[in-house]
């Protein structure tokens, strides 16, 4: 069987892997020119920082084994600190509620996708904007497949299945936007006892802040500043440089004023960060379909949740 997965990200890596362990032909579609998706990490020169996914917490899921026993571990990192929550950015103790072993990569979360994406049929700078459907077969970009895998958030997904004439119960699926905030200094963080910040209420503007030299021993000082709903809808197309500067009087509020005036900065902006209502994997992809919804919205926005609806789309084709 010849599967055309579009998006390779977690999902799309992880639906191309078993395939590929069960003797299939699996071709993944990737519009930005590298794997990974939201396991991303942005470079500025000797600077740089896990832009989307911060760490990885598997809690038991498929993917702890995976990046324990089945691929390299030379530059796996296991984050020895805890994550704290913040209230109006006063750092109180760590949240129970962010409990278990968290991992990350030495140089970065994208060594997860290229150790992923090993192996793999990948054709990048691809954008997928239609899917001709030729009675029981599929063409993408110029090929024919027995069935396709849809991995992309579920508005995308739904325009695809709209140009097939294919409808699935996936109405109810919202997503909210997040603006990450990269800034890196020339001097060091200072030392603290956790590696990550969180606002559990999600009432204050910053979210989640990632100190990223704290969390790998190493890295040069960064932050990772991860923005709340509120603000990222709202301020979304606002100039990268006012981003920056709002977000620098929080960071001098949480760790200090050394620390106000980042020597590098950068902005990411991700329409679809993570979605805040689902659809049931089991009524979005019937028994014997060949069209296939892998989406985040149908399990979980973390990577662990990514790569575990990956592998049931894999396995429900593979039947």
């Amino acid at each position: 069987m010849k599967v055309g997965i579009v998006g390779a990200g977690i999902a799309g890596l992880s639906a191309g892997r078993e395939l590929q362990k069960q003797g299939h032909q699996a071709v993944l579609f990737e519009k930005s020119r590298g794997p990974g998706g939201r396991c991303a990490t942005r470079r500025r020169g000797d600077f740089f920082w896990d832009s989307g996914a911060t760490s990885i917490l598997p809690r038991g899921k498929a993917l702890e084994q995976v990046i324990l026993e089945e691929l390299p571990t030379d530059e796996l990192t296991r984050i020895t600190l805890p994550v704290a929550t913040h209230e109006n950015l006063r750092v109180r103790p760590g949240d129970p509620r962010r409990g278990g072993t968290r991992y990350c990569y030495q140089n970065g979360m994208n060594t997860l996708a290229k150790l992923l994406a090993t192996g793999l049929d990948i054709r990048p700078e691809v954008s997928v904007d239609a899917i001709e459907k030729l009675g029981e077969s599929f063409k993408i970009a110029g090929e024919i497949f027995d069935a396709v895998i849809l991995t992309c958030p579920i508005p995308q997904t739904s325009l695809l299945l709209w140009g097939m004439n294919e409808s699935r119960p996936i109405g109810n699926v919202r997503y909210r936007p997040c603006i990450s905030v990269l800034l890196g200094y020339e001097t060091p963080l200072p030392e603290t006892h956790y590696f990550a910040v969180l606002d559990p209420e999600q009432s204050h503007p910053l979210t989640w802040l990632s100190l990223e030299s704290n969390k790998v021993p190493g890295r040069p000082p960064t932050l990772v500043a991860q923005m709340n709903r509120t603000f990222s809808a709202r301020e979304y197309d606002r100039a990268d440089a006012d981003l920056v500067s709002s977000v620098s009087t929080y960071i001098a509020s949480l760790i200090g004023n050394a620390h106000a005036v980042p020597a590098v900065s950068d902005v990411m902006r991700w329409k679809y960060s993570q979605p805040e209502s689902f659809a049931d994997f089991g009524q979005v992809n019937p028994p014997g379909s060949k069209i296939i919804l892998a989406s985040d919205g149908l399990l979980g926005g973390h990577l662990e949740d990514a790569y575990e609806v990956g592998l049931k789309a894999a396995r429900m084709l593979a039947l």
